[in-house]
């Protein structure tokens, strides 16, 4: 059975920097780089537990990839 995909979405929220995951809010950081380290960070424990994960960066209204656990073989 496939798991569910953990996206850590790094967002301006209220004048300052969060993570977004499943519509919860968790932050917040001084910093657009700041929160996104701790997005990565934890982005990588949950594909260490065999969650696929990815870090975005909302911007405009548009989604990076910071990071990924997916390649073009998942």
């Amino acid at each position: 059975m496939a798991r569910p995909h953990a996206r850590y979405i790094v967002v301006p929220h209220e004048g300052v920097w969060k993570i977004n995951l499943d519509n919860r809010y968790f932050g917040p950081f001084d910093s657009q780089e700041k929160a996104t380290e701790a997005a990565v960070a934890t982005a990588r424990k949950a594909a260490d537990a065999g969650f696929p994960a990815s870090v975005l960066l909302m911007r405009d209204g548009e989604f990076d990839t910071v990071w990924t656990s997916q390649t073009d073989e998942n």
